[in-house]
Formats: structure tokens, C-alpha cells, sequence
């Protein structure tokens, strides 16, 4: 057995090593792009909040804020007297950024990004952490479904984008306010006739926030939630026309989407439109790779004006799963295409200059000038696949050329240094 080391990391957090980064910059990047073509602005938000943020945004009965925050432990002083809790999501935090820098005051509708790491103290497993990835997206003061449709579109395009074109997007209508009573009491009435048989959580729920339990992970509540009277059955006639025209444009974009009924999602916040992707192999939403909704009531109840918005939120680490497992090639950033090599004091220090040279011409060049074995260094070009290798030595360091290898060709020119990028780049536009 292995002997483990003296010190790890935390559990449920993790180093994300090399050979895992291309994954992650691959799906920062082809989201990144469709943000941006889409209008999107990046923000980027503190790592800690404090904690009546998510206590007031989030709701107190969320096992997010009950359960999962982690809270940073520190003495109250005279100017900080709340705690401060390490951010277990953004759309909270982008909520408070609104009020916070005046952004009622920008046109209208305000687009905003997010991409960073957020943090819930719950059981590891495959696929969750505690230290998790999210790239997220908010629309700020728009009402009409066409602002869902904007969210859900450009997810879509996304995943398109990353090559999961079989994914699911599955949606629910939560109401507004003018209907939310309705279907709390008729949810209420339905789960205390079978409260005997919900957990424990459930039946506390049932007194707190009774559209918790149809997300109940346990499987006799999910079993109960089954049956419940169907949320769509009490909307009002705002809400179910908002979900009619989202569902229309949806169709005429071509998106797959299916309505689930008992879909509610995990947060307080969330009124009309909820929705989550899965694969398309995971028609029981085991796995949600993203997921969002509308949260028309968040601002003000942080103390803003009032405020319709909606966006999404996108697990990286459950995406790069999903990529890897499915051996989806992603591309290597900032590969080299050429090797610099030297052989001796003088040749190394000539080849730093060389190297600068280079790379101010964004040549993507990579050099091993620790390494005094040119074979070593060679087998390291080799490994890299670079086109070619440039070598300097003494010689070519009085002479001032520079030997240039053609890795696939196997032949090698004599060319003067001065000369060196004119070559590069015009047997570079050949290749």
C-alpha cells in the first residue's frame, strides 16, 4: 500500500493538474466566446461575502445556507460586525453587485459573466467537490421570455460548441407571486396527506418551503413528489403565457427541451422559468451539467429596485467529466511549434536572446536552457512534436548562424541568426 503524504489537501478540494488544464481553459474559452458574442460583460465577484447576503437572497431553509456554507471564523470588529462566508454561488453576489454600483441607472437590460470557483461544504463524490468551478450568466432588468430564451440559447450554443450535442434542457414554471400561494397550498394539502412518509428534511420543509421537497434526493419523497398535483395546473394566466412564449421560440430555434413538472431547483430565489441540462443519456437528471431560472423578486428583496432577471450557472467540473469520459479531443493552448536547443556556456546565453527574439514575433517557441545534454534536449522536441528545432553551439555562436532542423524531413540548414524569423515564418506559411 502506498504510504500517503504528510500533507494533502482538504477534503473534497483538489489540485487541477497540467494535463488537465487544456479541458478547463477549452470550456472557459468556447464560453467566453458565445458571452461575448452575445453581449455579455464579465464581472468578477469577491471570494467571500458575508453571510446575511445568502441568508436573505438564498433562503434560510436552503440546505446551501443551512447546511453547506462555509463560514469563515473570525473575531466581529467595530466596523465589521457580520460573519463572512466563502461565496457558495453567484447569482447572489452579482444581485448585491447590482445594487451596490448603481447598475439600475446603466441601459437596460445590464449582461453580465462570472467564471470562478465557489464553495459548499457537502459529501464528495464523483463529480462534486467542495471547491467547485461555475461559469455563470445574468440578464439584469429584462422581463419578457425572450430574455429566457437568451440565457437557454446561448447555454445551448455552448454545449454545441463543445461538441455535447445530445444534451437535454428540461424546464418548469415555479409562478410569480400572483399564483405562488396557490400552489403552495395545494402542494401543502397534497404532501400532509402522505407527511408520515417523507424524511425528515421533508417534513420540516413541509412548514418552511414545501417546492423543496419535489427536490428531495431521497428516493420515498421523490417517489411521493411523483404524484403531487402538477405546478403548471395553478399558474396564472401571466405565467402560463410567459412559458407558452418561451416554449414557441424555443421550438422555432430548434432546441430540445422537455417540461418537467416537479423540476424546482435548489434556491429560494427562482420564480416563473427553472430550468437544468443534462447529456442526453440522462433522461432522470442524475447529473445537471448547468441549470437557471428567473429571479424576479432577488434585487429587491436585497434592498433594490425592483428588478426582473434571469441566467444560468454551468459546472466546469462536471462538463470536463462528461469531455474526458466521451475522449473528446480539445485543442493544447500555447503549443510549441518550435525548439530552441544550445550546446555551452556562450550558446546558452546567446540562445536566451534568440528566444526573445521569438516569442516578441509570437512565434510559439519553447526552450530547455537548463539542460546542458543536447540529446536531452532533443528528446524533449521530440516529445513536444514541434516542426522544428533550432540549434546554436560555440560554433554557431562565432559564426553567427544557427542550425535549423526540419523534425518531420530530417534535414537540417545552415542559415545566418539575422535571418532566423524571415525563415521560420515563410516555412511556417508552407506547412
Amino acid at each position: 500500500m502506498a504510504k500517503k503524504p504528510l500533507i494533502q489537501a482538504p477534503k473534497g478540494f483538489r489540485d487541477i493538474l497540467p494535463e488537465n488544464q487544456k479541458y478547463y481553459e477549452f470550456v472557459k474559452q468556447t464560453a467566453i466566446k458565445q458571452l461575448r458574442f452575445s453581449g455579455f460583460k464579465r464581472i468578477d465577484l469577491p471570494t467571500l461575502e458575508y453571510r446575511s447576503l445568502y441568508e436573505r437572497g438564498v433562503g434560510e431553509e436552503t440546505d446551501i445556507v443551512s447546511k453547506e456554507m462555509f463560514i469563515v471564523d473570525r473575531k466581529s470588529t467595530s466596523e465589521d460586525k457580520e460573519e463572512y462566508v466563502m461565496r457558495p454561488e453567484g447569482t447572489a453576489g452579482v444581485a448585491r453587485a447590482y445594487i451596490e454600483h448603481g447598475m439600475h441607472t446603466w441601459p437596460q437590460p445590464v449582461m453580465l459573466y462570472y467564471i470562478g470557483s465557489f464553495f459548499r461544504y457537502e459529501q464528495p463524490q464523483e463529480g462534486r467537490y467542495r471547491e467547485h468551478w461555475q461559469i455563470g450568466a445574468e440578464i439584469l432588468g429584462a422581463q419578457r421570455a425572450s430574455s429566457d430564451v437568451e440565457t437557454i440559447r446561448v447555454l445551448w450554443n455552448i454545449f454545441q460548441d463543445l461538441g455535447l450535442d445530445d444534451i437535454t434542457i428540461y424546464i418548469n414554471s415555479l409562478g410569480c407571486p400572483n399564483c405562488r400561494n396557490n400552489i403552495k397550498n395545494s402542494l401543502k394539502e397534497y404532501f400532509n396527506l402522505n407527511k408520515s412518509k417523507l424524511c425528515t428534511d421533508c417534513k420540516r420543509r413541509l412548514q418552511k418551503n414545501v417546492f423543496r421537497i419535489l427536490d428531495c434526493k431521497n428516493q420515498k419523497c421523490r417517489t411521493i413528489a411523483k404524484d403531487a398535483p402538477p405546478i403548471l395546473d395553478n399558474l396564472c394566466v401571466y405565467c402560463k403565457n410567459h412559458l407558452r412564449r418561451l416554449f414557441e421560440m424555443l421550438d422555432d430555434l430548434g432546441i430540445k427541451y422537455d417540461l418537467d413538472p416537479t423540476l424546482v431547483r435548489g434556491l429560494d430565489y427562482y420564480t416563473r422559468t427553472v430550468f437544468e441540462v443534462t447529456t442526453g443519456e440522462d433522461k432522470k437528471r442524475q447529473t445537471s451539467l448547468a441549470g437557471g431560472g428567473r429571479y424576479d423578486g432577488l434585487i429587491k428583496l436585497l434592498g433594490g429596485p425592483e428588478t426582473p432577471a434571469v441566467g444560468f450557472a454551468m459546472g466546469l467540473d462536471r462538463v470536463v467529466d462528461v469531455l474526458k469520459q466521451r475522449k473528446i479531443k480539445v485543442p493544447d493552448y500555447e503549443k510549441p511549434i518550435v525548439f530552441l536547443a544550445q550546446l555551452g556556456e556562450s550558446a546558452k546565453r546567446k540562445s536566451y536572446e534568440i528566444l526573445q527574439k521569438l516569442q516578441a514575433e509570437g512565434i510559439p517557441v519553447q526552450a530547455t536552457p537548463f539542460k546542458d545534454s543536447l540529446k536531452a534536449q532533443l528528446k524533449v522536441a521530440d516529445r513536444l512534436k514541434v516542426k522544428f528545432t533550432v540549434i546554436i553551439g560555440q560554433k554557431e555562436v562565432n559564426d553567427k548562424t544557427v542550425i535549423v532542423r526540419d523534425m518531420k524531413e530530417s534535414v537540417q540548414e545552415i542559415i545566418p541568426q539575422t535571418d532566423l524569423i524571415t525563415f521560420l515564418r515563410e516555412k511556417l506559411n508552407k506547412k
